[in-house]
């Protein structure tokens, strides 16, 4: 593993934000086994409960089995767990639920988080937009006395690099449309981590060049 950047400096707490990379042969974690070891401290990750599939015949044997398997992996390593991607409305309660906790933790313990913003692995590996209401959750971590810092995790040659790019500042909301205020936030973490990125885990760029790649013209579902 190589480390590009420079790792942020001081107790923190930091708020990791890392592209959601996969392939066949690299599963979603080793994100967090890989990006803890970068950061050197001891992260607080939001998981997922489940794997979900599209065929039934998965969906009764695998996803029963994952739920099993992933409530003991958090309970060991005291992460949360959050409902699967991509969201289900029968899911809002819990999924809100989870997301409460994780701002009671950082409120009362403030440990450094790594999160994945995108919540889920792309068809084509290339970056992808987040789920609406990951702009505010981001926001409310800041507020709560987080520095977010980006990081691009991928790989190059025969290593896996994951590169650190400089803390950076959430607007603070003007009182305007929430919804905009959390798609631009979005927008933004995006572009960020999309810097720290090889062209080809990055969306196309759009075809209308007054519209972001991840949202309008890319592969983004926000």
């Amino acid at each position: 593993m190589e480390i590009v950047g420079d790792k942020p400096c001081g107790a923190g707490p930091f708020l990791f934000l890392i592209n959601h990379y996969s392939h066949r042969g690299f599963r979603a974690w080793w994100i967090a086994i890989a990006l803890t070891a970068a950061a050197g401290r001891d992260l607080h990750w939001p998981m997922t409960a489940a794997w979900t599939f599209p065929d039934p015949l998965r969906s009764r044997i695998v996803t029963p089995a994952a739920v099993w398997a992933l409530a003991r992996i958090a309970r060991m390593y005291g992460f949360t767990l959050m409902p699967p991607m991509p969201p289900r409305a029968k899911d809002a309660a819990a999924r809100a639920d989870a997301v409460r906790r994780i701002l009671r933790l950082a409120r009362r313990e403030k440990p450094s988080i790594g999160m994945a913003p995108e919540g889920m692995d792309s068809p084509d590996g290339r970056l992808t937009a987040p789920p609406a209401g990951a702009g505010r959750f981001i926001a409310l971590l800041v507020e709560a006395g987080y520095t977010p810092v980006p990081v691009g995790i991928y790989e190059e040659g025969d290593a896996l690099r994951l590169r650190f790019g400089k803390p950076f500042a959430i607007p603070k909301t003007a009182g305007g449309d929430p919804d905009l205020y959390d798609r631009g936030i979005r927008l933004l973490v995006m572009e960020k981590i999309g810097g720290l990125l090889p062209e080809d885990l990055t969306p196309p760029p759009s075809p209308t060049p007054s519209h972001s790649p991840f949202w309008e013209g890319g592969r983004g579902t926000g």
